[in-house]
């Protein structure tokens, strides 16, 4: 009986260790999954348009990176999707200070974005202080300029100057933001001192804006950054050579092209400054356009015959516009005004449209 009862028990230990390693089989295979290394089934020619940089690759799976939506370099890869690199955000960074802050009622605080105009000042913080500010504010004001290297704290001030004078012109935003491109070039590779330094300041504006196709004269520029004539034109002579300077072992593609200067892109800064009508202004594009192709008038410069086609038009359509009010939008004397007028009166017939005659009752001849 007992060898009978030892058997039994003998036989239920094996069968509840057979149940025992039934059950750790998946468990085991389980884990071998895990340990495995799952081959890349991917296509990787499907995001090769997505890579933002095709020569880095991802190192757990090897396939393309991609830019992700927060600016990270993500896998391109859906079953490893593996964020390789972090990006340094360069926009401004704000800060909240809580409800304790009282002085101000809104207590969130901006940082300064990083400037690659002024690099090394970008690191660090400005502060800026009104009239109220008290003594200890101006004097940690002083301490935070006093920080900034003495080339980008004097090319901030005359980043601020251009900045300034060109709005208060009229001059776009992107305009003003090419000038200041230029004139750090031009400062880094030649200091410049007064009047030339100004002048050089002035240039920069005159370059981007016909860079941009909106050309402005040095009389112009030489009003609106308060110098004189000479000094603004040998300022764009001087910035001109040093471009060139720069420039010379540069492809073709790659060089500062200037727009070339016509009538047709004075015409309607000046004819608003007049306030005409929009038919009386595309009438003077008409024939700025006109004479530029045929070259009509090539002895005088372009702004001189714009201003002689205003005045033109207004003694053609009975506009009370004068000589003196010619002058004093476009800085045209009023003998060099009265000279292309003269001109065109010769090519009335060529220019007006007869429909514009007839309109205004301007068959007769005009009065010289």
């Amino acid at each position: 009986m007992q060898k009978r009862l030892t058997q039994k028990s003998n036989i239920a230990r094996n069968s509840t260790k057979k149940v025992k390693k039934e059950r750790d089989e998946p468990r085991s295979a389980m884990w071998e999954l895990f340990d495995k290394e799952v081959e890349c089934v991917y296509d990787q020619r499907e995001d090769e348009d997505l890579c933002k940089t095709p020569d880095d690759c991802c190192k757990t799976c090897g396939s393309p990176l991609m830019m992700g939506e927060e600016s990270f370099y993500v896998c391109s890869n859906p079953i490893c999707g593996k964020i390789c690199r972090e990006l340094l955000d360069e926009s401004p960074e704000w800060r909240y200070y809580g409800a304790s802050d009282s002085k101000a009622s809104d207590p969130t605080r901006c940082g300064m974005p990083a400037n690659p105009l002024l690099e090394e000042s970008s690191v660090g913080c400005r502060i800026y202080c009104a009239g109220g500010s008290s003594y200890e504010m101006r004097k940690i004001g002083r301490f935070t300029e006093w920080q900034t290297s003495y080339k980008e704290k004097s090319q901030s001030h005359e980043f601020e100057h251009i900045k300034v004078m060109a709005s208060i012109a009229g001059i776009p935003k992107i305009i003003i933001d090419a000038a200041c491109v230029i004139h750090k070039k031009i400062s880094e590779e030649k200091t410049f001192r007064g009047l030339n330094r100004d002048g050089i300041i002035a240039a920069s504006i005159y370059i981007a804006c016909r860079r941009n196709n909106f050309p402005r004269t040095s009389k112009e520029l030489a009003a609106i950054f308060h110098l004189d004539t000479t000094s603004a034109t040998n300022g764009c002579k001087n910035a001109m050579s040093i471009l060139n300077s720069l420039e010379k072992d540069m492809c073709a593609d790659d060089k500062t092209h200037l727009c070339k200067m016509t009538p047709h892109d004075f015409i309607e800064r000046y004819c608003s400054k007049l306030n005409m009508n929009k038919e009386l202004t595309k009438l003077c594009q008409f024939i700025a356009i006109k004479i530029e192709k045929q070259n009509m008038i090539p002895e005088n410069t372009p702004h001189s015959v714009a201003a002689g086609i205003i005045y033109f038009i207004g003694e053609l359509c009975n506009v009370s516009i004068s000589k003196k009010d010619v002058n004093k939008v476009s800085e045209i004397s009023e003998v060099t005004i009265n000279k292309c007028y003269k001109k065109l009166l010769t090519l009335k017939d060529n220019l007006v449209p007869k429909q514009i005659l007839q309109k205004y009752h301007t068959t007769a001849s005009l009065a010289v």
